[in-house]
């Protein structure tokens, strides 16, 4: 498994992360990254449910209405670290190493 120093961030967007095991952990979502001189370097992939109908369902957290009575609750993403990630293979990314949830 070789890590890869650039990857075009369009492949991982929206992707299926899956663990070393094959389960499903989430879609990525976003990343963070950081300057670096000319470039930026990404230090975190942002992690979101996996689930269509929690994606089709994200949007209630931006609803007032919804908020006023308690049901727009905002989706669960986790930040993920880089250095976990195999890529190897960017059409399906894989993580080395399972998150601890923050």
């Amino acid at each position: 498994m070789t890590q890869l120093r650039e990857v075009r961030l369009e492949r991982l967007l929206g992707r299926l992360l899956v663990d070393e095991f094959g389960v499903a952990v989430g879609r990525i979502e976003d990343v963070e990254a950081e300057p670096d001189g000319d470039a930026y370097v990404v230090t975190h992939v942002l992690v979101g449910p996996e689930g269509r109908l929690a994606r089709l369902l994200a949007f209630t957290h931006q609803l007032p209405t919804l908020r006023a009575i308690g049901l727009g609750r905002k989706p669960r993403v986790r930040r993920v670290p880089w250095a976990w990630l195999d890529l190897s293979d960017p059409w399906q990314p894989r993580l080395r190493q399972a998150p601890v949830d923050q």
